[in-house]
């Protein structure tokens, strides 16, 4: 029963939001994703720039026995979230933003957990770039005396 969104279903759902926030984008894209488990249904949400200095990842699930819903039921439910989310987001001056671990949120009678973080790719590649170069030590730095217990 578990199973990832299909990409041309996640290709569609993505160009929606393109269409939908054409406006509020800055040179921006949509990335959709998601999976079905046995009790709940993941959405995953990416606002990305074209340069990769700007990524913001949305999560929502939705449980199914919990709110009484089927697959079909809980993606309608996302994506409905998703959407009144992004609406907030950018009617607000993009400064509404998501929790970093999951929070409940009600929408009617039903419950969507969510969470978001906001990165920037090309910043965390260059850093891991120059951890992976390493610094070299000058033979006389004090940092070789540093006694290992």
């Amino acid at each position: 029963m578990s199973h990832r969104f299909a990409i041309e279903d996640s290709a569609v759902i993505a160009a929606a939001m393109d269409t939908r926030f054409v406006t509020f984008l800055r040179d921006e894209h949509f990335e959709v994703s998601g999976r079905v488990e046995a009790t709940f249904v993941e959405m995953n949400v990416v606002l990305a720039d074209r340069t990769g200095t700007f990524r913001y990842a949305m999560d929502f699930r939705a449980a199914l026995i919990e709110n009484g819903i089927a697959e079909a039921g809980a993606l309608d439910l996302l994506a409905d979230f998703a959407e009144y989310y992004l609406d907030q987001y950018f009617e607000g001056g993009r400064d509404l933003l998501m929790p970093l671990d999951f929070q409940p949120y009600d929408v009617e009678d039903k419950v969507v957990f969510a969470r978001g973080d906001i990165t920037n790719p090309s910043l965390e590649k260059m850093a891991e770039d120059i951890l992976a170069a390493g610094v070299p030590l000058t033979a006389d730095d004090p940092r070789h005396r540093v006694r290992k217990k």
